[in-house]
């Protein structure tokens, strides 16, 4: 069933949330709220918008903030990083959908108490949309259907140092590589460095092979248990390719702390804005998803420019599909669970992001692309 209320897209005056709402406004009118710690900012980001959107504050480390926030709600977009899970938990409580651009996994450690709560509320939930998680999900699930099953899974995602992203994003990264992460491979587990153990990745035209490393993308965490996957593997490559070989002697010397200081992850930032302003001609983007089964292999990949843009389109669409119903079942999904590839994909090319499909006869290197070590 559809979700009565409104659409509320906290921190939805952001690089990406901005995107979001403006993605939703004409389909919901006079129901997307553009939310954030700033009311003016996003009284003026919702007067920009049009359709109708209007504005509420919320600070999401304050209970009651939350509480105000959500009346007559009934459908969260969280677009900002969060310590922790007062807002996720509140949407369970009330019975809400919801969905989320870039989870942490620490949201995943008690995802079976929190998947009863919401079968019992009737929330419907979904961890995981845009980029990674999101829209590799969905291809992974479509490649899964493909092949029949899935024994190996890869997602390799480039970003560049010249595009459009928020702090949020940054600090994704930065915190990502900062201690060691567990990989699953062959059904078993082992712990790893991000941005080691480099692969060349063929990404679309025209950015061609590129090395990429290992890294713990959200979207693989799950698919041994959503697919099957005896193998699931994330790999990040960084234009330009010197930034990412940087990041790799960094890991390697075990000096992962230097990525902390100021002028990276701080309030000052004045080394990567210098970056994004040298760079800034360069602002594209890449995902390929590579998976192996039955003795065969298929991909997908999406490629183009801005990022922000191509991770709105998909957690708009996520989005709209908890609000239009379409994701009806209460509990807390994955998207490969939830989402049907074929209107997915159909909608995103209406945005302009055209992913294209590899199948297992014509994917003749997407063998040696996912297995290289």
């Amino acid at each position: 069933m559809p979700s009565p209320g409104d659409l509320l897209v906290v921190g939805g005056s952001g690089v990406v949330g901005r995107r979001i709402a403006e993605q939703l406004a004409p389909d919901f009118p006079g129901r997307v709220l553009v939310a954030g710690r700033d009311a003016q900012r996003a009284r003026t980001v919702a007067q920009q918008i049009g359709h109708g959107a209007r504005a509420r504050a919320i600070d999401i480390e304050d209970g009651a903030s939350i509480e105000a926030a959500l009346e007559g709600v009934g459908t969260v977009v969280a677009c900002v990083a969060q310590r922790e899970m007062h807002l996720l938990r509140a949407a369970i409580a009330q019975g809400l959908g919801y969905t989320d651009i870039s989870p942490r996994l620490a949201f995943w450690e008690g995802v079976e108490q929190m998947d009863a709560e919401a079968r019992r509320t009737g929330a419907r939930i979904v961890l995981g949309a845009g980029l990674s998680p999101g829209i590799s999900n969905v291809m992974a699930k479509k490649l899964a259907a493909s092949l029949g099953s899935i024994e190996r899974i890869e997602t390799a995602i480039l970003l560049s140092l010249g595009d459009e992203y928020g702090p949020d994003s940054l600090h994704h990264v930065l915190d990502a590589v900062s201690r060691p992460f567990t990989v699953f491979e062959h059904g078993r587990s082992r712990e790893a460095l991000p941005m080691s153990e480099a692969s060349r990745v063929r990404f679309p035209p025209p950015l061609g092979s590129k090395l990429a490393y290992l890294f713990p993308w959200s979207d693989v965490v799950y698919y041994p248990k959503t697919l099957g996957a005896r193998t699931a593997i994330g790999r990040f490559a960084l234009e330009p390719a010197w930034a990412g070989h940087l990041m790799s002697l960094v890991m390697r010397a075990g000096k992962q702390n230097w990525l902390q200081r100021p002028e990276f992850a701080g309030k000052d930032r004045s080394a990567i804005e210098r970056l994004k302003r040298l760079y800034k001609s360069n602002d594209w983007f890449a995902l390929v998803v590579t998976a192996e089964g039955d003795g065969r292999t298929a991909a997908m990949s999406l490629a183009g420019r801005r990022q922000a843009a191509v991770t709105a389109a998909g957690a708009g669409e996520i989005a709209r599909l908890i609000a239009a119903g379409e994701v009806s079942q209460p509990g807390v999904w994955l998207p490969e669970q939830v989402v049907s590839p074929n209107r997915f994909f159909e909608a995103l090319a209406e945005l302009g992001y055209m992913a294209r499909e590899e199948t297992a006869s014509e994917c003749n290197d997407c063998a040696a692309r996912a297995s290289a070590q």
